[in-house]
């Protein structure tokens, strides 16, 4: 084992500053839903970089999580959702447009209980307004109830259910969105 001072002529290899202009560019592309391997292959085309003066994945990463955490609000921090959720729960003083969130129970406090994303207590919770409450309220002889899932429309990868109803002149109506954690199927 050597003790004492070293000395190097060989600099450290810099990383490649964040100037303005790919910060603008990475800031676009995380907007679109990008993921930071790709907008750092995206900035390399697109400003002509060298392998050497390409950013390092884990700046594209601090980039893209900073900027859709701030301004995005694209959070998986479950008490940052809870707070969320909670701000949108339905009151007496929701106004016709103004979406609101809710849940099979409330807990304690009178807050929506969503779950946690576990087996044992998965995530739920419908989001909606009066308005689009109301596109259902009619004669159920004149409209057919449709439900369905799409996969990999949000950040985590949740399925998204879609609720609404068609008229008879074959129109749709949302009704209401609900967003779980689970996905179970039962076949009769």
């Amino acid at each position: 084992m050597e003790t004492g001072a070293h000395e190097t002529l060989v600099r450290e290899p810099q990383k490649t500053k964040m100037i303005p202009r790919l910060k603008d560019y990475g800031r676009e592309m995380a907007t679109q839903g990008l993921k930071p391997a790709r907008i750092r292959n995206g900035v390399a085309r697109r400003f002509g970089l060298t392998e050497k003066e390409m950013l390092m994945l884990c700046q594209v990463q601090w980039l893209v999580s900073s900027y859709s955490k701030k301004n995005l609000h694209r959070n998986d921090d479950y008490d940052e959702i809870l707070s969320q959720i909670e701000q949108l729960a339905y009151g007496p003083t929701v106004s016709d447009t103004k979406p609101f969130s809710f849940g099979w129970k409330r807990d304690a406090h009178g807050r929506p209980d969503v779950g946690n994303g576990s087996d044992e207590k998965p995530f739920l919770v419908g989001l909606t307004t009066k308005r689009l409450l109301l596109n259902a309220a009619r004669d159920p002889d004149s409209f057919v109830f449709h439900m369905d899932a799409t996969f990999k429309l949000n950040q985590v990868g949740y399925p998204v259910i879609v609720c609404g109803i068609s008229d008879k002149c074959r129109s749709f109506h949302l009704v209401a969105l609900f967003i779980t954690s689970q996905y179970w199927r039962t076949f009769t």
